[in-house]
This record gives C-alpha cells, sequence and structure tokens, in this order.
C-alpha cells in the first residue's frame, strides 16, 4: 500500500457538506440512500438497470422493477 495523505471523502451525489469522517451513523445511512435514490432515478430514466452485489453474486435491477442475476453479454 502507498503512503499517500489521507483526505476526506465527500459524497458527490447525496448533496453532503461534511466529511464522511465528520458524520454519524445515521447521516452516512441518510447520504448512501440519497445516493442510491439518485443513481436509480438516472440510470432508470434512461432505460438502464443498476447493478450491485448480493450474495457474492452481481444482480441488475431493471426500471420495472425486476432483479435477476447479472448476465454477462
Amino acid at each position: 500500500m502507498t503512503n499517500m495523505p489521507a483526505t476526506p471523502n465527500y459524497l458527490r451525489y447525496g448533496g453532503a457538506e461534511k466529511s464522511t469522517f465528520e458524520m454519524s451513523s445515521e447521516e452516512l445511512e441518510q447520504a448512501a440512500q440519497s445516493i442510491l435514490r439518485r443513481a436509480k432515478e438516472k440510470a432508470f430514466s434512461k432505460g438502464r438497470p443498476i447493478h450491485f452485489m448480493k450474495d457474492g453474486i452481481v444482480m441488475s435491477e431493471y426500471p420495472d422493477g425486476r432483479i435477476e442475476p447479472a448476465k454477462k453479454d
């Protein structure tokens, strides 16, 4: 691991003004939910799925609400 200076991570899509290091667990959860909601809105508005891991499997969630294992294309 390289010796890179630690810089605070700011949550861009959630609109957080605080460093993640300064947030309480409730604030982090709220910011994460906001980011997820915005990512879904953006992807789904274009008819695209979002992808996430569940039990070590890459899953796809589609705008129509279907959730299934991601297909290798």
